[in-house]
């Protein structure tokens, strides 16, 4: 696919699998939009694609916030004149005890994670539409389809994304709008320090370039749904084929300690 002069937005370009993705994109001669809240390395970003050869629209801002979600399609569209593919990249962690999850914390998860793809899917729809072709690729996660423990709010949230996708892959077909989905594993970002809890997960992490490899291989071979890593695929299998085994293995991999429910138990009575 000759990318030259197509015009990309990246969400959470300023590390990790967006800061891949947009490298990649720019080293194939598109134009990029992309944005982060940490202005500091999303300029640090900017500059190393332009460096490899793209054009580059640097924007920073939180996308829990919808008039800033919707600005990125509207600068694309003023600044270059059309969009061709929308990466929804950007998400926030929650390895949280639900027992210490406030509303705050389920509002601003959805919010990210959830609404933001959505919005920018909404204005970035009506363009694509204009020129007759796009692309919306949906950075989920593995949690999109099987829930860790600890991470109830952020499973949701991926859910919902990963619904958003299939959906949309449904109400857009016929219209050259190609959506799809990657369920994303352990990749090795800056994600694993953010955790609120104790992560129980210790195995191998993979580079980030294989997410932004399987973005290029969703648009090129039309691909609606991938796994990365493909093995992770086989537990979205057993889960499916056996849910009480999968729910049984879980609380015994991660089990959540007696102490926690205790504490929780006696904050509730307080």
């Amino acid at each position: 696919m000759d990318w030259s002069g197509k015009v990309v937005i990246v969400t959470g370009a300023s590390s990790g699998i967006g800061r891949q993705t947009a490298l990649d994109f720019a080293k194939r001669g598109a134009r990029l939009v992309i944005s982060a809240r940490r202005a500091e390395r999303l300029q640090r970003v900017s500059a190393e694609c332009q460096t490899a050869g793209g054009e580059v629209e640097a924007m920073v801002g939180d996308l829990a916030e919808r008039e800033f979600a919707e600005s990125m399609v509207a600068q694309a569209l003023a600044r270059f004149g059309r969009l061709d593919v929308l990466v929804n990249n950007a998400g926030v962690p929650k390895h949280k005890h639900f027992y210490d999850v406030t509303p705050e914390d389920i509002e601003y998860t959805l919010r990210v994670n959830f609404l933001a793809p959505a919005y920018l899917t909404l204005a970035a729809v009506p363009a694509m539409l204009r020129q007759g072709e796009g692309y919306i690729v949906n950075i989920s996660s593995g949690a999109g389809k099987l829930p860790p423990p600890r991470e109830t709010v952020y499973a949701a949230s991926k859910y919902a994304l990963t619904g958003l996708s299939e959906g949309l892959a449904l109400d857009l077909a016929g219209s050259n709008i190609h959506v799809s989905v990657i369920h994303v594993g352990p990749i090795d970002t800056e994600i694993w320090d953010r955790a609120e809890s104790p992560v129980r997960y210790a195995g191998r992490k993979y580079s980030p370039r294989l997410v932004s490899e399987a973005v290029f291989r969703c648009i090129e071979k039309r691909r609606h749904e991938l796994t990365v890593p493909r093995r992770l695929s086989l537990f979205f299998f057993l889960k499916a084929l056996m849910p009480g085994a999968f729910r049984w293995g879980a609380a015994r991999w991660d089990p959540v300690p007696r102490a926690v429910i205790e504490e929780a138990r006696e904050k509730a009575r307080r």
